[in-house]
């Protein structure tokens, strides 16, 4: 039997050898001390022995350089200042000044103090790359000094011996470095041990060799979950309009209605309908995208059984993080917090009004916390009322679903980082609701201390548009979206917020109901640029504004967001 490791492994494993040629190579060119004293914080190498050679190269190295100094003088040589303006110009040194000059020299001058320090942290990791890289250039330039003299040749290759010598590395002790780098990434990413591979001829490991390959056998563990040719066509029925699920094909659907069984019942080793990996693992993200109350497992593991070296079956294996009993502690809570949300859920209300409310209950009683545990599912918010933007989405698709609202997870990036948020098919249309962009709390932590002032909840990410959320969202293409254009049921067309034209009568009159419903603010979305200019131009620039604003304040505070066109002035 072969336990496999992701595919990152074997990029990370022919790396290792560079890693180990790190210290051999370096020692050349000058920065060996900085890389030794990495690899011996992390006891990868024998810093004893290396001090002491790096010792005995240094006194034949310096004997060898006043021999050559004698001779450069005798030449007139100035390549010794030659090398020197290199490196000043290298740790960017200029006459120039101005703020990303500055900030450029001074990371310079502080990643040089890291390396130079020893320390074991990631500034070490940064500088043992960079060396490497420095590393390769210096071979190429080894080439060249080849064409001088053979006595120069001569004193080089010594040096090259000695410094080579100085050097020694724990290859098994690397390796296992690796190995601990190799298993880190995969808890970060939930893809531990995830690949398993049994051959037919593996006698010697008896059930796994053989039981496994009778088709007896597992087929009788496929009925036991309901997973008989009958069982399959009733589970496919009851997984209809599920957004993922609906753009599978029917072979899709198939490993579909497997996974989720598997994963329902918590079984082990199951063989399912595919021998595609990569269609394994879309098919099974698929299956979490469509149901957020799966939050007791947090990746899987597959095995490959193979004859002869051919491929036959593939198993899948949930990562259940849970026991039974912690499961169903679990879920009694959850149900607890949903019946006592929905409660109050305006039933009569059309599904505008039911997604509001849930995005305001949802804002309302949780905080956004990059620490919080469980801040992938669904317990983070539920149970610990402090989540990240995969809870607040789940949280939100959950309870929606309850209500009736069809709702799934869209998953992209933000600035560049990985974000959760819903697609929800409100009143017969598709929208796009972020909750966790709602919540003040997430951008406080976002903006910092600094930030400019906001609302308790904003509702720029209520029932929007796929325009709208493209400013600042780029959504994934692993599961296609369909276009959001309706506006019918956008927060700031159904609160009478928005605005076509610049009409100042209804400006006036929305500062009215804002000071009779308590507000502290009155917020104006615009649907143009021209128009969110004009506005702010008559309100502010004009100071139109004091003839809306009760009292007699001479200051205005107000809130600008100008990629979404959106005016916010402050009444209190």
């Amino acid at each position: 039997m072969r336990k496999g490791r992701c595919n990152f492994e074997n990029f990370i494993r022919k790396a290792s050898a560079f890693f180990v040629a790190v210290g051999l190579a370096v020692s050349v060119t000058g920065c060996g001390d900085a890389v030794m004293d990495y690899m011996k914080k992390n006891n990868l190498a024998n810093s004893q022995d290396y001090w002491e050679k790096q010792h005995e190269a240094e006194e034949t190295a310096a004997q060898e350089t006043e021999t050559s100094d004698d001779a450069s003088d005798a030449a007139g040589s100035s390549s010794g200042n030659s090398a020197g303006s290199v490196g000043s110009s290298g740790w960017g040194s200029g006459s120039k000044e101005n703020d990303s000059e500055k900030d450029a020299s001074n990371t310079a001058s502080s990643e040089s103090s890291a390396s130079e320090s020893g320390e074991s942290d990631d500034s070490d990791a940064l500088s043992s790359k960079a060396e490497t890289g420095t590393s390769d250039i210096n071979e190429s330039d080894k080439g060249a000094s080849d064409k001088e003299s053979a006595d120069e040749t001569g004193s080089d290759t010594e040096a090259e011996d000695s410094a080579s010598a100085s050097t020694t590395i724990d290859v098994d002790k690397v390796n296992k470095a690796i190995d601990n780098l190799i298993t880190q990434i995969e808890q970060e990413t939930g893809r531990t041990n995830r690949r398993k591979d049994v051959e037919a001829e593996d006698a010697g490991n008896g059930s796994d060799a053989t039981t496994y390959f009778s088709d007896t056998y597992q087929n009788a563990q496929r009925n036991t979950l309901g997973l008989t040719e009958v069982d399959i066509p009733a589970l496919k029925a009851s997984q209809q309009g599920k957004y993922a699920y609906e753009h599978l094909t029917e072979e899709g659907k198939t490993l579909y209605v497997e996974l989720l069984t598997i994963i329902q019942h918590r079984a082990q080793d199951i063989v399912v309908s595919t021998l595609d990996e990569e269609i394994l693992d879309v098919v099974c993200t698929f299956v979490l995208t469509d149901h957020p109350e799966i939050f007791y497992m947090d990746g899987y593991t597959y095995t490959r059984y193979t004859l002869g070296g051919e491929l036959k079956k593939i198993s899948f294996t949930g990562n259940y993080i849970y026991s039974a009993e912690e499961i169903e502690a679990r879920q009694a809570r959850i149900d607890q917090y949903a019946s006592t949300c929905l409660a109050g859920a305006p039933m009569d209300g059309d599904d505008y009004a039911k997604v509001k409310y849930v995005y305001d209950y949802l804002i309302s009683n949780t905080e956004y916390d990059s620490s919080a545990p469980d801040n992938q599912n669904i317990c983070s918010v539920f149970l610990n009322g402090r989540s990240v933007c995969q809870g607040y989405a789940k949280a939100t698709q959950y309870l929606l679903n309850k209500l009736g609202i069809p709702t799934t997870l869209v998953t992209g990036k933000v600035n560049g980082v990985g974000h959760a948020w819903n697609l929800v098919f409100a009143d017969g249309e598709y929208t796009y609701v972020d909750t966790t962009w709602g919540d003040s709390s997430y951008q406080k932590v976002e903006s910092g201390a600094n930030s400019q002032k906001m609302p308790l909840i904003n509702y720029t990410y209520l029932c929007c548009t796929t325009q709208d959320i493209s400013k600042t969202h780029t959504i994934s293409e692993t599961l296609p979206m369909p276009a959001c254009t309706s506006m019918r049921n956008n927060y700031y067309v159904r609160e009478g917020e928005y605005f076509t034209e610049i009409d100042m009568g209804a400006v006036g009159a929305l500062f009215e109901r804002r000071y009779a419903d308590g507000s502290n603010n009155v917020t104006i979305k615009c649907s143009t640029q021209e128009i969110y200019s004009g506005i702010i131009n008559k309100l502010i620039n004009e100071q139109q504004v004091f003839g809306f604003m009760d009292g007699s304040n001479n200051t205005v505070s107000y809130t600008t967001f100008d990629e979404q066109y959106i005016l916010i002035i402050w009444l209190y």
